[in-house]
């Protein structure tokens, strides 16, 4: 197995704790014959803290202060050595053969992009929590139905980056799919797997879960028709019949627990949708 060099890029805003976690997880990767680096960009321009931590392996702190992560990432993309990037987020706790696996697949493999598992963990057991581990982060289904991984776990060789350059900045959430699929129309092959592990803490109430809504809300159906780009606004208002199909066709929940799943489910589609309309009408999309 050839020795790689691979770039860790990891935003942070206004997560500090979280991230410090993160690092300490890479802190201790076993079997890693690689050599790794670690890029953490500060996507808060007012927030001048930098950690005093010390760590076995090389971290640089970068700041970027056009909003939103996809910026942040490009900002580490422009200093990455590695032939190799791994993308997660602050709030991500990496498995601790998470790079060794990462250089398995690197010399493994013929994918040019890799998606990885994404583990939801949570002190607190509720419906919220439910809902999360039901359906937050699937994927293997992303990478089986629409070409994309999400960049809490996304393995990118360095000649992807190079052909068809970073993500696109002028968007505060969906710039994975942007990112990935753009990718692929080149020629460029994803693929999941399954060994490339992360976790994540689930989402465990109505206030958080609400707040990625409006943050998924920011982002305006793709069309140069003003009437029609409405037209699909609206449309995101209706109850949609594949919700209810992917929730009936669930096997472990009981009754209740699927009516929760669909409460919780729609409610969040509402609420996106009238972020939407806000959106359309001018309000300004907010990356929170």
């Amino acid at each position: 197995m050839s020795s790689i060099l691979i770039s860790v890029i990891i935003p942070v805003y206004k997560d500090w704790s979280r991230l410090l976690l993160c690092l300490e997880a890479l802190e201790y990767q076993k079997n890693t014959k690689s050599k790794f680096e670690v890029i953490v960009i500060n996507n808060d321009p007012e927030d001048l803290y930098v950690p005093e931590n010390s760590f076995s392996y090389p971290v640089y702190f970068l700041r970027e202060s056009i909003p939103g992560s996809y910026a942040a990432r490009n900002k580490g993309l422009s200093k990455a050595k590695g032939i190799a990037i791994l993308f997660t987020d602050s709030d991500c706790i990496p498995a601790n053969d998470w790079i060794s696996q990462a250089e398995r697949l690197i010399n493994e493999t013929e994918a040019d992009l890799i998606a990885g598992s994404i583990k939801l963990f949570s002190k607190e057991e509720n419906k919220f929590v439910h809902f999360e581990r039901t359906f937050a982060f699937p994927n293997e289904k992303y990478v089986k139905d629409q070409n994309f991984g999400v960049t809490a776990n996304l393995l990118v060789r360095k000649p992807v980056i190079d052909k068809i350059g970073g993500f696109n900045e002028k968007l505060l959430t969906g710039g994975d799919s942007e990112f990935c699929n753009r990718a692929v129309n080149e020629g460029f092959k994803i693929e999941f797997h399954e060994e490339l592990k992360v976790s994540h803490p689930a989402r465990s109430s109505w206030k958080e879960l609400k707040l990625k809504a409006i943050r998924f809300g920011g982002r305006l159906p793709n069309d140069k028709n003003r009437y029609v780009k409405f037209l699909k606004v609206l449309g995101k208002f209706r109850i949609r019949l594949d919700d209810i199909q992917e929730i009936v066709s669930l096997e472990k929940p009981s009754l209740k627990q699927k009516f929760d799943l669909f409460f919780i489910n729609q409610s969040l589609r509402w609420v996106e949708a009238k972020e939407s309309l806000f959106v359309f009408f001018g309000k300004k999309a907010g990356r929170k």
